[in-house]
């Protein structure tokens, strides 16, 4: 069924809907006071179809109000009351049917967006991506010319980084982020990803303990959980000294799996930390460096998206520790931490 059908059968719907409404509210007389219900059909078309219905709904919605009152002999102390109460009535049905679907349309422009984010700039990355690494194939060991390859491919993955958080942002809020959900051993997976990773990152810099290694399943989706920490040890690697370290860690504690991120930086000024992981937001001290202010704000949404935490607290020596805390894979769980999380 096509997009015009489909609304056509919406209107038909929405119109026996405000037809039945009035029906009702003409049968049972004013004591039931059924005016409520009319903005329900006006509501539909407006959100569900267009502006032009949604204004159309409403007129039809506040004509049928009144000649239901008119029809069931509603008494009025004064004639020209139910003129006014007529006129009140329809700006309220107007007035729901701009508002909503000026949401509507604002919705869908973001889900334009997303689609934008997602595809139509992603396509060109990776055409670059591809002419770069095959330049690196062909440069003959050119130590100079190898350098500079990998250091267009570690700014397109971080581009690709940044699209990706701009995306996951949209679907969070369109409500169409999906999690992959599965156990995933954390020790091995932050391993794994400290060794993929050495071109994007300053490996040596990384210094990684696992607490109960064997023991951290955590229920995860393995590629929001890359990005996660990616993000984290991004931040920590850039706003430090470069000849200091990066401490990540990883422990279990009743029922969840922490993951560590400590920094030996400037630290984050006391009136920054309540609003590190907000969108776009920029502190004092790092105004002036790159970045869109993004990447905390999407490491808070995927940990909420699956189920965790994370926050932020001064470090004891100095700098920043983030501590993001995800729920253990149920068949992982000791037998007193999972009959105590079961509901």
């Amino acid at each position: 069924m096509s997009t015009r059908a489909r609304r056509w059968w919406l209107y038909a719907g929405a119109a026996a809907l405000l037809a039945a409404i009035t029906w009702i509210d003409y049968v049972t007389g004013y004591e039931f006071g059924f005016f409520i219900f009319y903005f329900v059909p006006v509501a539909v078309a407006a959100w569900y179809g267009s502006r032009a219905a949604g204004f159309a709904f409403a007129v039809v919605a506040g004509i049928c109000w009144y000649l239901s009152d008119r029809l069931s002999l509603h008494p009025y102390p004064n004639a020209w009351l139910i003129y006014w109460e007529t006129f009140m009535r329809m700006v309220s049905f107007l007035t729901t049917a701009v508002t909503l679907s000026h949401l509507r349309s604002y919705l869908r422009q973001r889900e334009d967006l997303l689609h934008v984010v997602s595809h139509d700039l992603r396509s060109p990355l990776g055409a670059l991506v591809g002419q770069a690494t095959l330049l690196k194939k062909r440069s003959g060991g050119d130590a100079k010319a190898g350098a500079r390859v990998e250091a267009i491919l570690r700014c397109a993955s971080r581009m690709d980084a940044m699209i990706e958080d701009l995306a996951d942002s949209a679907r969070k809020e369109s409500h169409q982020l999906r999690l992959d959900l599965g156990p995933v051993d954390v020790g091995a997976f932050l391993s794994e990803l400290l060794d993929r990773s050495a071109p994007l990152l300053d490996g040596k810099r990384i210094r990684l303990t696992l607490d109960g290694a064997g023991g951290l399943i955590a229920l995860a989706d393995p590629n929001r959980l890359d990005r996660i920490v990616l993000n984290l040890l991004s931040n920590a690697l850039k706003y430090s000294p470069t000849e200091s370290t990066v401490e990540l860690g990883a422990a279990a504690r009743g029922g969840w799996v922490n993951i560590s991120v400590a920094d030996h930086g400037p630290g984050i000024p006391s009136e920054d930390l309540p609003h590190v992981f907000d969108r776009f937001y920029r502190g004092k001290r790092t105004a002036a460096r790159g970045g869109l202010g993004i990447g905390l704000y999407s490491v808070r949404l995927l940990v909420e998206a699956h189920g965790g935490t994370v926050r932020v607290e001064p470090g004891r020596g100095g700098g920043t520790t983030f501590h993001v805390a995800l729920p253990m894979a149920p068949e992982s769980l000791p037998r007193s931490v999972e009959h105590r999380l079961d509901p």
